[in-house]
């Protein structure tokens, strides 16, 4: 299954938090496996992030969660393409009516 983690943490535990992603790489389970990883500096907290990652039990989610412990504040989540999720709606491959096409054929008639 997918998710994606969002992160924050300060330059207190800037320290703490490279050094339990750098052992992460050792300890990560075999049923998880990143997609990708982002990280930007801002204002308040300095650092922001998010990890998108596949994860095969609730214990591999687990795991990643308590590798970091406080290092960081973290809320994870789980997510899907955007395809997929259109796919899983009932109705969702009969498309929803044109309105703009009525309105600009009304114009036309206008004119």
């Amino acid at each position: 299954m997918l998710f994606v983690a969002e992160y924050e943490f300060g330059w207190d535990s800037l320290e703490a938090a490279m050094a339990r992603r750098l052992e992460w790489d050792d300890l990560k389970p075999s049923g998880f496996r990143y997609v990708g990883e982002y990280i930007w500096q801002d204002g308040d907290p300095p650092f922001r992030g998010i990890a998108i990652f596949e994860a095969d039990s609730v214990d591999d989610v687990n795991s990643f969660v308590v590798n970091y412990g406080p290092s960081l504040t973290m809320k994870v989540h789980p997510a899907s393409d955007v395809v997929s999720a259109i796919a899983s709606f009932p109705g969702a491959a009969a498309p929803a009516p044109a309105k703009r096409r009525a309105a600009s054929a009304k114009r036309s008639a206008r004119r």
